[in-house]
């Protein structure tokens, strides 16, 4: 019964020290795929990314924006549904009306009464 019990322990960690060798080659095989160079490489096309993408923003400034808008107005109408949004669209709508009005800056109320303006 003893020899039993010492070949089935010595079977075990037999086992057992493979399956740790295994694991630690595994580990040490992807510490080994991503080296420094890679992630400088992948970090500088980031930023390449990112400065490009600032550029492009700059020189299209009402494309980036009205993107933004229509992005921010379908999570919106996902999220809250058609109604709600239209509901919030007005009184931003409204908001930015009086807020105009009270700066002395009357731009959307010309341009609702141009839009408006039954003389032309």
């Amino acid at each position: 019964m003893g020899a039993d019990a010492e070949d089935a322990a010595s079977a075990e960690g037999a086992a057992t020290g493979r399956g740790r060798k295994r694991r630690h080659a595994r580990k040490k095989a992807r510490k080994e795929r991503i080296t420094r160079d890679d992630l400088a490489d992948a970090v500088g096309f980031i930023q390449g990314l990112g400065a490009s993408a600032w550029a492009y923003a700059e020189d299209h400034p009402f494309t980036v924006g009205y993107a933004f808008v229509g992005l921010v107005l379908a999570v919106l109408i996902l999220t809250i549904g058609l109604w709600s949004t239209i509901v919030i669209a007005v009184f931003v709508l409204v908001g930015a009306l009086l807020g105009q009005i009270r700066d002395g800056d009357n731009g959307l109320v010309n341009f609702f009464g141009r839009l408006f303006d039954r003389r032309s």
